[in-house]
């Protein structure tokens, strides 16, 4: 197929560090290009890919431009996103006809909605965040705005919505993402953006009532969060934190932890590292909040409600086996089978099999 991806203005594609979305469009994109589609990116900035053509839209992304809010207006970069937006919008009408499908990923899922009501070429729209009413509203009046979700429990109550063609688990690459051969399994890890949203603090306090090293990886959203809660928890021995790292970083942690800890407040409509650890056959012990509960069973970690269950399951996770957690994201998580899902979808909204809102 000929396949156009939107990709979010923000970061490059690969990211550098941090960046869920876009370390899935890049699995995407490589797989893509391995199964023989035309694949075309519109993106911010560079994108290290062979085999595709880019179409750079800004020649760096957002949050690699300067920010200064005593000489910009704080909408700054609001206003070149929405720009970004537009601009794409214009290059998909001049190239109308040229792609089978269009794969939207960036966070303003619907911001090409009406724009689907005059092209030839259909857009379809992978929701990364929470699902929200407004957009639902927008689905509604525009049947043609097709969509993805990354978990079940990201529609909720809009099941039924009628846009959405399919569900579509995130992957991870199985090259990438492997076991050691001999983990030290001697930490807990929890990576993530450190916020209440994310609870970083009862991570460190079923680490410590576990009696067990835990390590913290990620970059600071809320910066009186963690001033007030955390860093004073941080002794860099038994409560070490990394800041936010790299992918070369961040593998051989995922690799050499006892556990992965994943106590998300909010309902995560997926939660990427769940995956990356489990395909490094390391398991997961987390609160059964968004789609938790799609990816994580009993022979792979460890589903719990609080502080004192989660410092259980700490104390018993080895007995959980590495290949279990393996083999689990070889059958529902890899990139192969992400990639050969979303073609799935893309070759049944080209052919016209599908339901209609009418």
């Amino acid at each position: 197929m000929r396949i156009a991806l939107v990709a979010p203005p923000f970061l490059s594609i690969p990211p550098k560090k941090q960046g869920g979305t876009e370390a899935v469009l890049t699995v995407k994109i490589n797989e893509l290009v391995r199964l023989g589609h035309d694949v075309t990116l519109f993106c911010a900035g560079d994108a290290a890919f062979e085999g595709i053509k880019t179409i750079s839209i800004y020649p760096t992304p957002i949050n690699d431009l300067p920010a200064d809010l005593q000489s910009q207006e704080s909408s700054r970069k609001l206003r070149l996103e929405m720009t970004y937006f537009a601009a794409v919008a214009t290059e998909l009408i001049k190239s109308d006809g040229d792609f089978d499908i269009i794969f939207n990923h960036t966070r303003g899922e619907v911001s090409f909605a009406p724009l689907t009501n005059f092209l030839r070429t259909p857009v379809i729209s992978i929701f990364h965040l929470p699902l929200l009413e407004e957009n639902v509203a927008v689905l509604e009046q525009n049947p043609k705005a097709f969509a993805i979700s990354i978990s079940d429990n990201q529609r909720g109550r809009f099941a039924s919505l009628k846009n959405f063609v399919a569900t579509v688990y995130n992957g991870v690459d199985l090259e990438v993402y492997k076991p050691a051969e001999s983990p030290k399994r001697d930490f807990v890890f929890w990576i993530g953006t450190v916020g209440e949203h994310k609870n970083t603090l009862d991570a460190i306090s079923a680490a410590k009532l576990a009696g067990q090293k835990i390590v913290l990886a990620g970059k600071i959203r809320d910066q009186q969060y963690h001033h007030e809660k955390i860093e004073p928890l941080i002794d860099n021995s038994s409560v070490r934190y990394l800041g936010e790292i790299d992918l070369g970083e961040k593998i051989p942690l995922l690799q050499n932890a006892k556990a992965v800890l994943f106590p998300t407040k909010w309902a995560e409509p997926f939660g990427l590292v769940m995956i990356e650890a489990l395909a490094c056959g390391t398991p997961v012990i987390a609160y059964p909040n968004g789609a938790v509960p799609e990816v994580i069973t009993d022979k792979i970690g460890a589903i719990v409600t609080s502080v004192d269950e989660m410092a259980k399951a700490i104390r018993v996770i080895d007995q959980i086996d590495p290949a279990q957690c393996r083999a689990r994201v070889e059958e529902k998580f890899s990139a192969s089978v992400m990639t050969q899902n979303y073609v799935q979808a893309a070759e049944r909204v080209f052919h016209g099999d599908i339901p209609s809102n009418n």
